[in-house]
């Protein structure tokens, strides 16, 4: 049974339970019986499935609102472009589909703001203009398991400090709790996480062959970091080439399992600190062990 295998903070999302099933059998962006139409019309708990295998083009993200289920276990379920956005929802579990942006549009995979008790699953994204996940803006309790992230720059975000204020919404943003485990990142370049205030438990994840950074903390970010396997080589071939290469910082990406601890946003809070008299420090409260690293990687 699906929900016997929730884990870590998302671990009470419910998703469509006690709701009726519905299944998708069209492949079109929307009307009815397409994937939008079932979620966007959703009034009540629902438990969505699919007829058949589906590659979906969508034109725009769809909205997925509390008590759902997006279940794709037994098909091979392709969103193309664009992703799905989980706004002031909760109880929402995503499971067994595929998000692949083809670079075509700036969307993220999978969209988590303001949302809580969201359970993420068995998914693989990758090739977005926008991150493949935000976890940010009052989230809290989610939990991302089993997701191989792929062919991708600026990876995840939890939590997204953008005003010149970097603890003006402390208080909101320190409600995030997320898990992330035995997750799968290759041909990506930075941010598997990159973490900013509220807490996180990063537990047996893979890490293979970044062209940039592993992970990233900061803001008084509160992370368990155990069991993770990162693996790097400086020879490993580039993972994207575009207007941002990162491919000439392969040969220092080894060493840097993690950005050193606050040092992503340092400059900022050293700049804005004589404006705004900060009470919170620019580095992050964490704990690291039982860590494997493999081939050059470095602590």
């Amino acid at each position: 049974m699906l929900l016997a295998d929730r884990e870590g903070y998302g671990r009470n999302a419910t998703g469509g339970l006690g709701g009726k099933f519905v299944v998708v059998t069209s492949d079109a962006d929307s009307g009815p019986g397409s994937l939008r139409y079932i979620v966007e019309q959703a009034s009540e708990a629902i438990w969505v499935v699919f007829a058949s295998d589906m590659t979906i083009d969508l034109r725009n993200q769809i909205s997925v609102p509390s008590n759902v289920t997006i279940d794709g276990r037994g098909h091979s379920v392709i969103l193309h472009d664009w992703g799905l956005t989980v706004v002031k929802s909760a109880n929402v579990i995503i499971t067994h589909i595929a998000v692949d942006g083809r670079y075509r549009a700036q969307s993220q995979a999978i969209n988590v703001v303001s949302a809580h008790d969201v359970w993420l699953d068995h998914l693989t994204l990758g090739r977005t203009l926008d991150r493949l996940i935000n976890v940010k803006t009052g989230s809290t309790d989610v939990t991302l398991s089993w997701i191989r992230f792929e062919d991708h720059n600026r990876v995840m975000l939890l939590n997204s400090t953008i005003d010149e204020d970097l603890f003006k919404y402390y208080d909101r943003d320190s409600l995030l709790r997320v898990t992330l485990h035995h997750c799968y990142f290759t041909n990506t370049v930075q941010r598997h996480p990159r973490a900013q205030i509220g807490t996180s438990h990063i537990f047996n994840n893979l890490l293979e062959n970044w062209d940039l950074y592993g992970m990233s903390f900061s803001l008084e970010h509160r992370s368990l970091v155990e069991g993770n396997i990162f693996y790097n080589t400086a020879t490993h071939p580039c993972a994207l080439k575009g207007p941002e290469d990162y491919c000439k910082n392969i040969r220092d990406a080894p060493r840097y399992t993690a950005e050193e601890n606050g040092s992503i946003d340092k400059e900022e809070y050293d700049k804005t600190n004589p404006k705004y008299h900060y009470t919170h420090d620019w580095r992050a409260f964490l704990k690291i062990r039982d860590n494997l690293y493999l081939g050059e990687a470095k602590v």
